[in-house]
């Protein structure tokens, strides 16, 4: 639960910081800061906030791969289709995961 808490609050701070980067704080708004912090403190929530949400979801994964497993058994009974699926969401996961090991 406390993980669940954890991740909402961080998907908020993302969600947020992303409106107020992309439709509050613009330099064509001429709004330069909102509660004190201009845009590069939001942008820096904004990612920071985003990397949680991801550390929080693979804990999240983690903590309900046997039920995931027992899911994918049940609903894709065909062993080399079942793998073929795990290969592909491993691909995703993996191309969600490198862009940021090169910033």
């Amino acid at each position: 639960m406390i993980v669940n808490l954890l991740m909402f609050i961080a998907l908020a701070l993302t969600s947020i910081s992303g409106y107020l980067l992309k439709v509050v704080i613009r330099r064509s708004t001429g709004i330069n800061s909102i509660l004190g912090m201009g845009r590069g403190v939001w942008r820096d929530i904004h990612t920071w906030a985003g990397i949680v949400v991801v550390v929080l979801l693979a804990i999240h994964i983690h903590q309900h791969s046997s039920m995931i497993g027992a899911w994918f058994s049940r609903h894709i009974p065909h062993r080399p289709t079942r793998i073929a699926v795990y290969v592909l969401l491993s691909l995703l996961l993996i191309a969600t995961v490198v862009p940021w090991l090169y910033m």
